[in-house]
């Protein structure tokens, strides 16, 4: 089980909040000795805009699952319940094991879930807002797990209905591209992509000096990354490398 308080010191520590609903949901950080808030630039269209190439990725990279009929019939069904599996994931996460299992969920929420128990990992929170105030970039980590095996914190970046080609590059007139700054080896596809998210969310919250002096006091080692995709056929996991751990603080003076 996870240690005692683990919750709770994740929770106080957050140094920012995300706020408001729809297009108007955005991340927010209270400036206490001003006491004014200051408005966070969300960090996926940060890396679109400074990070991301020019180049177009191919069709055959954005295929998605096309949910079947029911709530989820139109254009827009995949977008709709992808929100709405990110939204369950992120309420069920802080729950008990027994009220999250006894609770009705969208078969991919249960798919999520059931991956995460299969790897010994226990839910603590999600969507747990994390930033760089002086950067004003912000984020949050979809969800915090605890792994007892190693008494580890894992960020796990999840990402639902993708069943495109992971590693297809975006393209410009046919030549394939990379990233751009620090990721500039990097090929510019669709897991790249999601990995410099994860990448940039697990240094956010590894650089809470507080946050982790908690941690270490419950018995935590160490926080690692995981990125999870879940589709109807199933779900698959890749962890964060050193090469991206190596390179998150580098891309967030790149974005500034």
């Amino acid at each position: 089980m996870a240690p005692r308080g683990l919750k709770k010191a994740l929770k106080e520590t957050a140094p920012c909040r995300l706020i408001g609903s729809g297009y108007k949901r955005r991340f927010q950080v209270v400036d206490r000795t001003k006491c004014a808030e200051k408005r966070l630039r969300g960090l996926t269209k940060r890396l679109q805009t400074c990070v991301f190439s020019d180049g177009e990725l191919p069709r055959h990279a954005t295929a998605s699952d096309t949910p079947a009929g029911g709530h989820w019939r139109g254009a827009d069904g995949g977008r709709r319940r992808g929100a709405a599996v990110d939204s369950q994931v992120s309420r069920l996460a802080g729950m008990s094991a027994e009220k999250r299992f006894s609770s009705k969920m969208l078969n991919l929420t249960r798919n999520v879930f059931a991956a995460l128990s299969t790897r010994g990992l226990e839910p603590v929170m999600g969507q747990r807002a994390v930033c760089a105030a002086s950067m004003r970039i912000g984020t949050a980590a979809d969800i915090l797990c605890y792994d007892p095996t190693k008494s580890q914190l894992l960020v796990v970046e999840l990402k639902c209905g993708s069943t495109g080609s992971r590693t297809a590059a975006a393209a410009i007139n046919g030549n394939a591209c990379k990233m751009k700054g620090p990721l500039h080896k990097a090929m510019d596809n669709v897991i790249n992509r999601h990995m410099s998210q994860l990448a940039v969310t697990h240094h956010l919250l590894t650089n809470e000096k507080r946050t982790m002096q908690l941690l270490g006091n419950l018995g935590v080692n160490s926080v690692e990354g995981m990125l999870l995709y879940a589709n109807d056929s199933g779900v698959e996991t890749y962890p964060l490398l050193d090469w991206w751990k190596a390179r998150a603080s580098a891309l967030l003076v790149f974005m500034k």
